[in-house]
């Protein structure tokens, strides 16, 4: 399929604003780090990065579709240009973690900006979803050894500059968007209760339900890798630009992976293939603190990564097939209130169980606690996964 001018600027919205997501994670744990926070503290301060959007992703999908996608997501980047570059300029936790409550939702509103275009466009084809997985994931390989190298060259203010830098690019790119189409529907003209009573309506529709499970599940395996991975890597004295690499390269062959996922899908059931890579992503980076060695955890980076990009592109693909094309901003907004969450809970969460129980023990209880969720999926949302509602 030929990729038009619309899809190659929602590939690049795609591309800057889920490469906020890396950068952040090298940057803002070396920096609690570096301020003395505890990992309690720590938990906390990566887990406000989704706390604000748990509360506003229902209500700001639903204004992307009364206002406009691009009016919002310009507003965004706008916000991350601005906010960034304060971090290291007030060095206390409390600080802290109000610019993650403030950054992380402009960067959730990005990235949900990007998406429900593309649900907009492309309701049929998985390949193309791969394709925009495969763009907007290979920002994770530039972005974070970015991040990292100036980290290690000029501190945290070069770090943070170049998240705000960051930020500027993706205002650029937001204004080659195309035109957006509002909806006509209640949902354009509603309130926040009715846009929250909307997405419950949604929620009941069983594909949808199956999709916001596995997006649930999936987030959580992402929350631990941009929240406690780097920190476990940091115990080993690894260097800034090392991590970097390491994150880069579970993400960059995420990427590549999606380019799969309309192949592999005609072949095994999307649903089923959904199940598949998630417990396979969550296996593997559970078991990340029973290796030490480069080379070992560079081959657990390339597992993670090929199972978490073909599961991404085919949430994405199943929820869009699922919804009508108008509802995809509040669709969108659904899927990012349960990551949010996700991305709130387990930071904290394995903040607190690594005080209590130490690092190593805090990564094996929450691949068990993962896959059981998984397999209580499985049972009983997977058989009624094909029914929806486009």
């Amino acid at each position: 399929m030929r990729i038009s001018g619309a899809h190659a600027a929602i590939f690049a919205v795609g591309f800057f604003g889920l490469g906020f997501v890396p950068m952040m994670t090298v940057a803002v744990p070396l920096w609690a780090l570096e301020i003395g926070a505890t990992p309690f503290m720590i938990g906390l301060v990566l887990g406000a990065r989704a706390a604000l959007s748990v509360v506003l992703s229902i209500p700001g999908g639903a204004l992307m579709d009364r206002l406009g996608i691009n009016r919002i997501a310009a507003a965004a980047a706008i916000a991350t240009a601005v906010l960034f570059p304060l971090y290291p300029a007030l060095p206390s936790v409390a600080v802290l973690i109000v610019l993650q409550l403030l950054t992380g939702f402009a960067q959730a509103m990005v990235w949900m900006a990007a998406q429900a275009h593309m649900g907009r466009i492309n309701r049929d084809d998985p390949g193309l979803m791969g394709r925009f997985s495969f763009v907007s994931t290979s920002g994770n390989l530039v972005a974070p050894v970015l991040c990292g190298t100036a980290w290690d060259v000029f501190g945290p203010v070069g770090a943070f500059s170049v998240i705000g830098a960051w930020g500027l690019a993706t205002l650029v790119v937001i204004g080659f968007l195309p035109k957006d189409v509002r909806s006509d529907e209640p949902v354009a003209r509603g309130s926040w209760l009715g846009d929250y009573r909307d997405a419950l309506k949604m929620i009941g529709v069983p594909a949808v339900a199956f999709v916001v499970a596995c997006s649930f599940l999936m987030t959580c395996v992402h929350a631990l890798r941009h929240s406690f991975y780097p920190v476990y890597l940091e115990s080993l004295d690894f260097s800034g630009t090392t991590i970097g690499v390491l994150v880069a390269v579970g993400s960059v062959m995420a990427g590549l992976s999606g380019l799969t996922a309309g192949p592999v899908s005609r072949k095994v059931r999307p649903n089923i293939l959904l199940v598949v890579t998630i417990g396979t992503a969550a296996a593997l980076l559970s078991s990340v603190v029973l290796f030490r060695e480069f080379w070992q955890l560079l081959g657990i980076a390339t597992g993670w990564g090929v199972a978490s990009g073909i599961a991404f592109p085919l949430m994405l693909y199943v929820l869009a097939r699922s919804v009508n094309a108008e509802r995809q901003g509040i669709s969108v907004g659904i899927r990012s209130t349960v990551n949010r969450f996700a991305g709130f809970v387990v930071p904290v969460a394995m903040g607190t169980a690594v005080e209590w129980f130490g690092l190593h023990a805090a990564f094996f209880g929450f691949g068990a606690v993962m896959l059981s969720a998984l397999g209580l999926t499985a049972v009983r949302l997977l058989p009624r996964a094909g029914q929806g509602m486009g």
